[in-house]
């Protein structure tokens, strides 16, 4: 490759890793995606910066600007590690990534201008840079097997990229110690153009990986948003028969409630609907902390919940639902402290095919429990 190719090669390199950041950075601007996405934008765009910058320095302007660039580098490398910690839901340690990015850019600064070592400047360089990725590899190792397929992908790769800040200390400590001696230009030398051509390759294919975990998070919450009742979270009536479709009825129990608050227009009337909307959510998180495993729990609309569980017979079921009458009645809602009840009706579920029915059956016992004087539990059950 001749000098002129390999110079537009060379800025290619960090351009393509900018514009990569910019997207990612946009996608998290103008189209809402994960706040990760964000984070791991700077982490490209910070860094390229410093690259292409260096790409067109030769060496004494490369020892000039050496702090300077590598704060660039070191500060991509801490918001990359910090956006892998968002993705894995993690707390990163930002005050050891302090101490490292502090403790080499001492060391950089007195190899750049007390005792000028271009090699050894590249050595602690890429130590640190993957020092400060290191910080989030317990949680990474922790957190993979358990992770969704594209979600692990970008663990991987993270991981690879990471190793190579490592690889690359080790040939320039070994392979680049003479360059200081033989004045050799480090950015039109065959290792800074394998460099960059590794560089390229991994953190195109890291995009691509990312792209992919981009677009699964964007289907992923817009389902979410599809089967989910936006004030409190819970499932929705299309939710929930999509849920209850997957359900295997044959060795398992299962009953069904439907819960009514009473009164509930009249707290709209005299508080409002905003704090009628609070008492909503109010009752689906004392739900959902009481919750099972197996439970299913939706708002059909207005105040009416449903709660789909297992119970060993319909002693126990009755049971669970006095709990939750109890718990209900005990709980105080708002600043105002407004006090709840609800009417309920309580049916077994035979079969997946029985849903729709038994719906039918709970509103009717639910109305019944209303016309009895509210605050009830009406129950077909066989006690």
């Amino acid at each position: 490759m001749n000098s002129l190719n390999a110079q537009y090669f060379i800025l290619i390199v960090p351009s393509c890793l900018f514009f990569i950041g910019l997207a990612f950075t946009c996608c998290r601007l103008f189209f809402k995606a994960d706040i990760f996405l964000l984070w791991i934008g700077l982490a490209y765009t910070i860094p390229s910066i410093a690259l292409f910058a260096q790409c067109l320095m030769s060496n004494p302007q490369l020892t000039l600007a050496a702090p300077f660039t590598s704060v660039l580098y070191l500060l991509g490398s801490w918001i990359g590690a910090y956006a892998i910690s968002l993705k894995l839901n993690t707390t990163f340690q930002h005050r050891i990534a302090f101490l490292i990015f502090f403790s080499a850019l001492i060391a950089l600064t007195y190899y750049s201008y007390i005792a000028p070592q271009i090699w050894l400047r590249l050595v602690i360089l890429n130590i640190a840079l993957g020092s400060i990725g290191v910080l989030v590899f317990p949680d990474l190792f922790r957190q993979l097997s358990n992770s969704r397929s594209f979600d692990r992908w970008v663990f991987i790769f993270y991981f690879i990229n990471v190793l190579y800040s490592f690889v690359r200390a080790t040939i320039n400590f070994f392979f680049l110690d003479n360059i200081d001696h033989n004045h050799i230009a480090l950015t039109s030398s065959n290792w800074w153009l394998l460099g960059m051509s590794i560089n390229i390759i991994l953190n195109i294919l890291f995009a691509i990986v990312l792209s992919g975990c981009a677009i699964k998070d964007v289907v992923y919450h817009l389902n979410n948003d599809r089967l989910h009742d936006p004030l409190t979270h819970l499932l929705n009536r299309r939710g929930f028969f999509e849920k209850t479709a997957s359900l295997s009825f044959t060795s398992q129990s299962y009953f069904l409630v439907s819960l009514d608050l009473d009164h509930f227009k009249s707290i709209n009337d005299t508080w409002g609907h905003y704090i009628g909307d609070q008492i909503l959510y109010g009752v689906s998180q004392m739900m959902l902390k009481d919750k099972q495993a197996e439970d299913l729990i939706a708002r059909f609309g207005g105040e009416e919940f449903i709660c789909l569980f297992i119970a060993e017979d319909a002693a126990a079921a009755l049971m669970r639902i006095e709990h939750y009458k109890t718990l209900l009645e005990q709980t105080t809602f708002t600043n105002y402290q407004i006090k709840m009840t609800a009417s309920y009706g309580l049916t077994h579920i035979h079969n997946v095919h029985d849903i729709e029915y038994a719906l039918q059956r709970a509103d009717d016992l639910l109305y019944q429990a209303k016309t009895n004087g509210r605050n009830q539990i009406s129950f077909d059950l066989m006690l």
